[in-house]
């Protein structure tokens, strides 16, 4: 089953990344801004790409980042980058923050922690429940990976 990330979930690190988009690319260009009173088309051909390529990344983030739920793993699409996670890795999964952070925030057999975002049902974060038979205790986990901080 396909489950979609929530746009708002994403939007403050694109907005981030366009902001500093816009300070290198008017940074370089500054020169061309500050001196130039009345635009000419070197202005808004700027202002149009950078335009275009802000509402690119957004549209491109939005519509390749899912999560495709599976009997024994969860696949994680983040761009043209596919991460999968095998339900029998996950030996901790922090359901206090999680719910609080609205983050599945878990930890992998190597000692690995990883976040995924929830989506707006919830979905993902009860199939991991479920779904992950090899969870520990808190103070389990604590005792079998003390190098792991929380």
């Amino acid at each position: 089953m396909r489950v979609r990330v929530p746009f708002y979930r994403f939007l403050p690190t694109c907005l981030i990344i366009i902001f500093l988009g816009a300070a290198i690319v008017f940074g370089f260009t500054f020169d061309l801004f500050l001196f130039k009173h009345p635009y000419d088309w070197r202005q808004y051909t700027i202002i149009g790409i950078w335009l275009v390529l802000s509402t690119g990344l957004l549209l491109l983030t939005g519509l390749t980042s899912y999560y495709d739920v599976y009997k024994k793993y969860v696949s994680v699409q983040k761009g043209f980058k596919k991460l999968v996670y095998y339900y029998s890795d996950v030996v901790y999964i922090d359901e206090e923050k999680s719910e609080k952070k609205k983050t599945v925030m878990f930890y992998t057999r190597q000692g690995h922690t990883r976040y995924l975002m929830f989506d707006k049902q919830g979905i993902l974060y009860q199939t991991m429940i479920t779904h992950c038979k090899n969870r520990m205790s808190k103070e389990e986990f604590e005792r079998n990976y003390p190098q792991v901080k929380f």
